[in-house]
């Protein structure tokens, strides 16, 4: 028996333990008539997954729910880096050399350094970019102490938020202004890191409001150019209209620079790049009647980089090929470029602006003791501007409509069915359907179990629909004019990647620990690669890319090759007493390829065997602690990812809160890679080394 049918095995055996032993508990107890408060008694309830306020024992899929008290008990100062405590993710700091500052996050892995797989929603607005599908982590207008929790929905979620929910879905959930009053200020100084925030929340009346300005500064990796200096506004406003009412405004406003480049790099050197990105948001809320609600939000968000590079001497690099090469034709050629250039550096204009606006409507309602329901739609358009990526100064255009609904059906109180789908229709790939369904079965309130089955897909993003890159140098001697490099030639016939998801979950309460089994099994369709495309010169345009069977040729995407991605996830929160908590988290992820052509190094790009834990204490009212452990097996990720090897990762928090007449606070210390393992992650040229940093926050 192979590894993944034992496992697969071994896994339901457990489930249809589990659940006989639920089932006899219930039995034992049906001398005590249970009530529905039983059945919801202490689950997290979250709205994620399927627009509805659900327990997490009644989602159609699974959720991992990260709180205000994990934030804090983490100690992380990036966003990113929280995700490491989601079974199944895959974070690699600072990948890629361009948005050298980004994170690579990524459920399930499978992915280059800019991910474009998951859906990522702040207060339930997108956030991701057009341009690579990803979001730019580092540039988000949010403080981590402004952060009320973070839900975390592993498995697809296109039915409920459409094409870029394929793996995941992530939505970032701040704190209402209602929940939050007076000043708070946060100071935090350590080995490259620098960051200052600024809190000030109340209310009038029925207006509240909140608002946070901060700087952030991080030197980034030894090897790398991937600092950033970055500060930021966030303000939130919560206006009760009247008793049926709700209006909620936001805006957002970031501004910076960050490194980005390589000394390997020809063109893209080692420089700043400046960036500026806003946002603005109005959400209204009318309560139609005590069983039926409309919510209307509206967005617009604009990203924009000025990234002016100046290649390194093109003579000199010619003249260096030229002095390597053997080939007496190709020695002459190398030589005649490096002779008759009629420019010495390139300047290029790499400006990237994107707008996005999208209007949304949604109604819940009630339909007896038994029927709750979610519908509406949405419309979008994205706008973007990428001279170098697209090959032209003309911004582009990208429509989607969107229709969706989700049904939840508890005929009693031990049945829950779910079923909802999204219609979608988009630019680059037309019209398509993203269905689920679960059923889920509680035999005692403590222990449940979940089927379901769920399909979505991934629209490409410009990189993959429309890139046009390509250098031109002038060239000041007959018979050509100019020199030309295509580093990549689309021609727009790429369809959308496809998942469907299978699904046995298990939750289960054994006194003060909550446990969370998911065994999955996802076929995955059309995955897109680099393929070669034969490419032709403009008249007097002498080429430089790479032949093949004596025809010039360039990278272009195209859809090729099925995989499966099979496994089990676990994640359980103990609390072994009233002062101690204990996380733990492991992930076993198999990737097989079942139809040829897959992306190299695609079924290692993930590990397969992950972990973390975290265990936290408090000593008395004033001082608590915090050791985690994080362990990621090897593995060798997409595009500029290298091979790296078995990582482990320990963090050390010790903090001590403080309170004297009207000031109150906390001081912490913490210190990430405790051991000082000088581990790779994502690629050879990030080494973690150990850092560590003191924290200073002031309430008054």
């Amino acid at each position: 028996m192979n590894d993944s049918r034992k496992m697969r095995f071994d896994l339901v055996f457990l489930l249809s333990a589990l659940a006989l032993s639920a089932q006899i508990g219930h039995a034992e107890d049906m001398e005590h008539p249970l009530s529905e408060h039983d059945y919801l008694d202490e689950m997290p309830r979250v709205l994620t997954v399927s627009r509805l306020k659900q327990s997490v024992a009644d989602s159609p899929s699974a959720v991992t729910v990260i709180d205000r008290e994990t934030i804090r008990a983490s100690g992380a100062v990036d966003l990113p880096e929280l995700f490491r405590l989601v079974p199944g993710m895959y974070v690699g700091a600072n990948a890629g050399f361009v948005y050298n500052t980004n994170h690579a996050v990524s459920y399930h892995g499978m992915t280059n350094a800019y991910p474009g797989n998951m859906q990522v929603l702040v207060n339930g607005r997108s956030v991701y970019t057009p341009l690579f599908g990803g979001v730019k982590w580092s540039e988000l207008p949010v403080a981590l102490m402004d952060i009320e929790r973070i839900e975390v929905t592993r498995g697809p979620n296109a039915a409920s938020y459409g094409a870029n929910a394929f793996f995941a879905t992530i939505n970032i959930i701040t704190q209402n202004p209602t929940e939050v009053s007076g000043s708070t200020a946060l100071l935090t100084h350590g080995n490259g890191r620098n960051e200052a925030f600024y809190r000030h929340a109340g209310r009038v009346d029925g207006f509240a409001y909140r608002a946070t300005v901060g700087y952030r500064q991080d030197d980034g990796f030894d090897r790398r150019d991937d600092f950033k200096r970055t500060r930021f506004l966030n303000a939130q406003t919560d206006y009760q209209v009247g008793l049926n009412d709700n209006l909620e405004f936001e805006i957002g406003l970031t501004d910076g620079e960050r490194g980005d480049g390589t000394v390997e790099d020809l063109i893209l050197r080692p420089h700043s790049t400046q960036v500026t990105d806003y946002h603005g948001l109005v959400r209204w809320k009318h309560r139609l009647s005590d069983t039926s609600d409309l919510q209307v939000q509206a967005y617009h968000s604009r990203e924009r980089t000025d990234d002016t590079v100046t290649s390194a001497s093109l003579k000199d690099y010619f003249l260096g090929e030229a002095a390597q090469e053997t080939n007496p034709v190709k020695k002459a050629t190398l030589t005649a470029i490096a002779t008759h250039l009629g420019i010495d550096n390139l300047i290029i204009n790499n400006d990237v602006v994107s707008e996005r606006s999208d209007i949304e409507a949604q109604h819940t309602f009630t339909v007896g003791d038994s029927l709750r329901a979610v519908w509406g739609g949405s419309i979008r358009q994205d706008t973007m501007y990428a001279p170098l990526y697209l090959g032209t100064k003309k911004t582009d255009a990208f429509d989607l409509q969107r229709i969706f609904g989700h049904l939840e059906w508890r005929p009693n109180r031990m049945w829950t069915a779910n079923a909802g789908a999204m219609l979608e229709h988009n630019d680059f790939t037309g019209t398509d359907l993203s269905p689920r369904a679960s059923l889920n079965f509680k035999p005692s309130p403590d222990h449940t179990i979940r089927l379901g089955v769920s399909s979505a897909l991934r629209t490409p993003n410009y990189i993959e629909k429309k890139f046009d890159w390509k250098y031109t140098a002038p060239l000041v001697a007959a018979p050509y004019t100019a020199i030309m490099q295509q580093k990549i030639a689309d021609d727009g016939y790429v369809d959308a990647e496809r998942i469907v998801s299978r699904e046995i979950g298990y939750l289960g309460k054994f006194g003060g620990m909550h446990m969370d089994v998911r065994l999955f099994s996802d076929r995955l369709m059309g995955m897109i690669k680099d393929r070669d495309r034969v490419i032709t010169a403009p008249v007097g345009v002498l080429l430089l890319n790479r032949q093949l069977n004596g025809s010039f040729v360039a990278d272009s995407s195209a859809n090729s090759g099925d995989a499966m991605a099979e496994g089990i996830e676990l994640q359980t929160d103990w609390k072994l007493s009233a002062d101690t908590r204990f996380l733990f988290n492991y992930a076993f992820v198999h990737i097989r390829e079942t139809q040829a052509s897959l992306k190299r190094n695609f079924t290692k790009s993930m590990p397969e065997h992950s972990l973390s834990m975290m265990l936290t204490h408090r000593f008395d009212e004033n001082w608590d602690g915090t050791f985690a452990y994080y362990q990621v097996g090897k593995t060798t990720q997409l595009g500029d990812g290298d091979p790296v090897d078995l990582v482990r990762k320990s963090d050390l928090r010790i903090a001590r809160k403080f309170k004297q007449a009207n000031l109150g606070g906390e001081v912490s210390f913490v210190v990430e890679n405790l051991f000082n393992s000088h581990y790779l992650e994502f690629a050879d040229y990030n080494e973690a080394k150990r850092r560590a940093r003191i924290n200073l926050k002031l309430d008054f």
